[in-house]
């Protein structure tokens, strides 16, 4: 007998075989291809040192929020609110005639020294009512004392713009509390006066045509103080 052979695999499996073969050739041709595009790339992590990094969302620009204008509007002049025609001083040295201010000697017009607030000395801070109606109105703060500093001697003047209603308020209230009012001079003078063994303290008011001097003196004021302030004021009469 001859040597013996073993059987052809059937044709399925042969063809069966040739689709793994030519995947398996697809695959390395794949791997190899990958390999080629990596080395042409980034860097792998062992050549940089750490680990690769990932890309991070870019932040969106900022655009400042435009600010405001600035408006620059200044303080309001003294008696910008007065009614048309009413005296409007711009400062307190417009009150006195050089006279007055000769005869207050040695005491001078507002001495920084009384910036200071808890040295502030006004008609009205001792009475709510005058106090309330110069706190709704505009106003002017004019004060003689020492230039060095407190000596319990000085005069402090308020010149205060006022309407009718608010000049009528004062008038009522000044004649209430006992102030001794009179005409005079084309307005309504108030005085009131104390005298104590430490000297003279008293106030004097006078209204007219929408402006309101109001006056608080302590051991001080020279004769004529309220009425040169109205001269000046109304130099017509």
């Amino acid at each position: 007998m001859g040597a013996a052979h073993s059987p052809a695999p059937p044709p399925a499996n042969r063809r069966l075989w040739v689709i793994i073969g030519v995947l398996a050739a697809l695959l390395a041709l794949a791997v190899i291809i990958i390999g080629v595009l990596w080395a042409r790339g980034a860097p792998t992590p062992a050549a940089t040192g750490g680990a690769r990094p990932t890309p991070s969302a870019t932040a969106a620009p900022s655009i400042a929020e435009p600010s405001a204008p600035s408006t620059g509007t200044a303080s309001p002049a003294p008696g910008s609110s007065a009614a048309p025609g009413t005296p409007r001083p711009a400062s307190c040295d417009e009150l006195y005639s050089p006279e007055m201010v000769a005869a207050f000697g040695d005491m001078v017009l507002n001495p920084a020294w009384l910036d200071d607030p808890e040295l502030d000395m006004k008609i009205g801070e001792d009475d709510p009512v005058l106090q309330g109606v110069i706190d709704a109105n505009d106003s002017l703060l004019c004060q003689w004392a020492k230039p060095e500093g407190p000596s319990g001697a000085g005069v402090s003047t308020t010149v205060v713009w006022v309407d009718a209603a608010d000049s009528a308020t004062v008038q009522a209230h000044l004649a209430d509390r006992g102030d001794d009012c009179f005409d005079q001079q084309g307005g309504l003078r108030c005085t009131t006066e104390t005298f104590t063994e430490e000297g003279y303290f008293g106030e004097s008011h006078f209204l007219r045509d929408g402006i309101w001097l109001a006056t608080e003196y302590s051991s001080a004021g020279p004769e004529g103080y309220t009425l040169d302030m109205v001269d000046s004021l109304w130099p017509e009469g």
